[in-house]
C-alpha cells in the first residue's frame, strides 16, 4: 500500500469525486449482475411452483395450481422493473434501491409458491448477501424493510403460505426477523469496512493523480511544464504527415526581472498568473501553453498552415502583454518577445525546435523587444558563426594574440595630446574581426573583464615606456560596465599602475553614460577613490546614452567625448552644427574639456575650431596605428594636420589616450 507523502495531501473534493466514480462503477456492475440473476430467478420460481405445488385433475381436463400462475404473472412483474432500470439507469441510487426491493419480493415469492418450505427461507439471506455487493448499507436497510413488510403481510393474510403451518406463527416470525437482523449486522459491518477500504483506494488514486499532475504541470500557473510540452511534441512529431504543420513559440517577458527586484516575487507571481490567463484567452483549446520556468513560456499551435497565421497569433499575444497589469495594488508595464519556429512533416528533433525558437526569440529581443520574429536558416548560420567567434575569442584572450592600436588625439591647434588605443583582432580563422562584432560577445560571456584588464595593462605599460623616455603623456582606457561593477576593479587599476610604474595622473579612464548610470552609488564610490589618486575620467560617446545629466555634477568627470554620429553632418546640416555647438558650450560651462570623435575632413575641423572644441580625433588626423608607429608622433615635432582623411599626417604635441574598444 502506498505510504502518504509528508506535506502533500489530495483535495478532499477530488477524493470524494474519485469515491463517487469508483462506487459508481461498482454499482453499475452490481445492477446488471442482480438484474441478470432476477431474470434467471423468474423461470426458477415458475419451475419451483410447478414441481412443488399440487396438480389437480377434473375429468379429462387438468388445472394448474394457482401458485404457478402467481409465479408467472407476479414474478414477471417483479422482474421487469429492475431489469429495465439496470440497463436504462445503471448506477443510479433509485435503481439500486428498486432492485433491492424487487429482489426481496422475489425471495418472498419463492417462499410463497413453495408453501413455506424452510430451505426457501435461505433465499432471503442469499439475496441480502448479493445486495451487499453494492457496498451501500442503506440498500440493505431497504431490503430488510421490504422483507419485514412482506412477512408481516403474509403472516396476517396467509401464514401457512410463508411458514407452511399456522401453529406458532408469531414465534416463527420473530425468529425469522432476528435471523435477518443478525445477517444484516454482519453485512452492514462488511459494507462499512469496504467503504473505508474504498476511501483509502480513492485517496491513493487521488494522490497519484495529484503527483502526476504536479509532474506535468507548473505549480504556480497550472500550465503544462517542460515534461508535458516535450511529450506533446513527441506525439505530434511521431504522427506528423507532410500536410500537417504546427508552430512552436518561445515567449519571454520583457522587464519582468525589474518587477521581481522592485516589487518582490509575490507580485511577480501574480503577474505570471495574469500573463497565463491572457495568453490562454488568445489561443484555441487544442493548443498547449507551457511555462518553462521563470518568465519563459512555450506555446504549441497544433494547426498552423503558414508563418502568417503564427505571426497573427504572436501579434495578438504581444499586444495583450503590452497592456498594463493591475496586481497587488500596482500598475505594472512589461512586454513580451516571441520567437516562432514552424514545423511541417516532422524531420526535426525536439531540441532543435526549441533551439530554433530561442534563436528567433533572441533576434526579436535584439530588434528592440516587445515584438516577434520567425526562424529562418540564416539565423542558424549566424549562431554557428557567433559560437565560432566566441571559441576563437577565448583562445585569443588566453594566448594574448590580440593587439592594441593607438589613434592620435590633437588640440584644435594641431598639437598632439595623446592616443586612443583601439583593440584589434586578426584571427587565423576569421581574419580581421571588427570590435563591433567581438566586443558584444565578450560582454555577453563575461570575457570583457579579463580582456579589459589586459588592455588596461598593455596601455599602461606602453605609456610607462614612453614616460621613462622623458615623454610624459596621458593614456586613457575604456572601461566596460562589467569591469566597473567587479569587486576587484579599484584594486586591479591600482595594481596595474604600480606594476607598470605609470604615474596615476597620466591615466584617463573612459566610461559610457550607461556605465555611469548603472549602480550609481557603487560607481561613485569607486570613481571617487580612484580620483583621489589623481586618475582622470572621460565620458565616451556622449549624447548617445541616458538623457539625465546629473552624473556630470555628481561624478568626478573631466572630459566629454562627443560621439561621431553628431559630428558627421555638422558641415552639411545646421541642426547638427547647432547641436554640437550646444554640447561644447554646456561642457565648458561645467568646466569640462571636449573631444570631438570621428572628424574626417577639414570642413568639420574648421567648424569645431570655431566652436572652441578643445580636442580633435578622427581619420583626418590618423587612423589607429601600432605602438611602434605611434612612437613616431612623439619623435616628430614639426608635422601638420592632413587635409584629407585618406592621407593622414602626424600632428605635434604630447598626450596619448588609449581605449579598450
Amino acid at each position: 500500500m502506498m505510504e502518504p507523502i509528508t506535506g502533500i495531501s489530495p483535495d478532499p473534493n477530488k477524493v470524494e469525486r474519485v469515491i463517487w466514480k469508483l462506487h459508481g462503477r461498482i454499482c453499475v456492475r452490481t445492477d446488471k449482475l442482480i438484474a441478470l440473476l432476477m431474470a434467471l430467478q423468474w423461470p426458477g420460481a415458475i419451475i419451483a411452483a410447478f414441481l412443488v405445488s399440487a396438480k389437480t385433475w377434473n375429468g379429462a381436463q387438468s388445472s394448474i395450481h394457482p401458485h404457478v400462475l402467481i409465479a408467472i404473472y407476479l414474478g414477471g412483474l417483479i422482474t421487469v422493473l429492475p431489469v429495465v432500470l439496470a440497463f436504462l439507469y445503471p448506477g443510479k441510487r433509485f435503481t439500486r434501491h428498486a432492485i433491492a426491493g424487487c429482489q426481496m419480493l422475489m425471495s418472498g415469492l419463492l417462499i410463497h409458491v413453495s408453501g413455506g418450505r424452510i430451505e426457501t427461507h435461505f433465499h432471503v439471506f442469499g439475496s441480502l448477501a448479493f445486495l451487499a455487493f453494492y457496498l451501500d448499507w442503506q440498500v440493505l436497510l431497504t431490503a430488510t424493510l421490504v422483507t419485514l413488510v412482506d412477512h408481516l403481510a403474509m403472516v396476517y393474510y396467509a401464514p401457512a403460505a410463508i411458514f407452511g403451518t399456522t401453529i406458532g406463527v408469531n414465534e416463527r416470525l420473530i425468529e425469522h426477523i432476528l435471523w435477518v437482523v443478525f445477517c444484516d449486522c454482519f453485512l452492514i459491518t462488511s459494507c462499512l469496512q469496504s467503504q473505508k477500504a474504498l476511501r483509502r483506494i480513492a485517496t491513493r488514486e487521488a494522490m497519484q493523480d495529484l503527483l502526476l499532475h504536479q509532474a506535468y504541470h507548473d505549480a504556480l500557473t497550472g500550465l503544462a511544464n517542460r515534461l508535458l510540452i516535450q511529450q506533446t511534441l513527441t506525439e505530434m512529431l511521431s504522427g506528423a504527415t507532410p500536410e500537417h504543420a504546427f508552430a512552436l513559440m518561445a515567449i519571454d517577458l520583457d522587464q519582468f526581472k525589474e518587477v521581481n527586484d522592485t516589487l518582490g516575487h509575490a507580485i511577480g507571481d501574480l503577474v505570471l498568473i495574469e500573463v497565463s490567463r491572457r495568453i490562454l484567452e488568445e489561443i484555441c483549446d487544442q493548443d498547449v501553453l507551457a511555462r518553462m520556468g521563470g518568465d519563459e513560456f512555450v506555446l504549441v499551435i497544433r494547426e498552423c498552415s503558414d508563418a502568417a497565421s503564427a505571426e497573427r497569433v504572436a501579434g495578438r499575444i504581444v499586444h495583450i502583454l503590452s497592456q498594463p497589469f493591475a496586481c497587488g495594488g500596482h500598475t505594472i508595464h512589461i512586454g513580451g518577445s516571441i520567437g516562432i519556429r514552424l514545423s511541417r512533416g516532422g524531420g526535426v528533433s525536439i531540441p532543435d525546435l526549441f533551439h530554433h525558437a530561442d534563436l528567433a526569440l533572441y533576434k526579436a529581443k535584439n530588434n528592440g523587444r516587445n515584438g516577434f520574429c520567425t526562424f529562418d536558416e540564416a539565423m542558424l548560420a549566424e549562431t554557428l558563426h557567433q559560437m565560432s567567434l566566441e571559441h576563437r575569442l577565448r583562445i585569443a584572450i588566453l594566448d594574448q594574440t590580440m593587439s592594441v592600436y593607438y589613434q592620435p588625439i590633437v588640440t584644435s591647434g594641431s598639437s598632439l595630446l595623446g592616443f586612443e588605443a583601439l583593440l584589434r583582432w586578426n584571427d587565423v580563422v576569421h581574419g580581421n574581426v571588427s570590435p563591433a562584432e567581438f566586443i558584444p560577445i565578450a560582454e555577453r560571456t563575461g570575457l570583457i573583464v579579463p580582456l579589459g584588464n589586459w588592455v588596461l595593462q598593455q596601455a599602461c605599460r606602453q605609456a610607462a615606456t614612453w614616460h621613462r623616455s622623458n615623454r610624459s603623456i596621458r593614456i586613457s582606457v575604456n572601461i566596460s560596465s562589467l569591469q566597473l561593477a567587479h569587486k576587484d576593479f579599484v584594486s586591479v587599476v591600482l595594481a596595474t599602475l604600480k606594476e607598470t610604474a605609470l604615474p596615476p595622473e597620466l591615466l584617463d579612464l573612459e566610461l559610457t553614460e550607461g556605465t555611469l548610470i548603472q549602480n550609481h552609488g557603487e560607481t561613485r564610490n569607486a570613481l571617487d577613490l580612484l580620483h583621489k589618486y589623481g586618475i582622470r575620467f572621460s565620458i565616451d560617446d556622449f549624447g548617445t546614452g541616458y538623457s539625465s545629466l546629473s552624473y556630470l555634477r555628481d561624478l568626478p568627470v573631466h572630459t566629454l567625448k562627443i560621439d561621431r554620429s553628431f559630428v558627421t553632418d555638422i558641415a552639411t546640416s545646421d541642426e547638427a552644427r547647432l547641436l554640437v555647438e550646444g554640447m561644447i558650450e554646456m561642457a565648458h560651462s561645467l568646466r569640462l574639456r571636449v573631444v570631438a570623435e570621428g572628424v574626417e575632413d577639414s570642413g568639420q575641423m574648421d567648424i569645431l575650431r570655431n566652436a572652441d572644441c578643445d580636442e580633435i580625433q578622427g581619420f583626418l588626423i590618423s587612423k589607429a596605428i601600432p605602438a611602434l608607429d605611434a612612437g613616431h608622433f612623439l619623435n616628430d615635432s614639426s608635422l601638420e594636420v592632413a587635409n584629407d582623411a585618406s592621407q593622414p599626417q602626424r600632428p605635434v604635441g604630447k598626450r596619448i589616450t588609449a581605449v579598450a574598444s
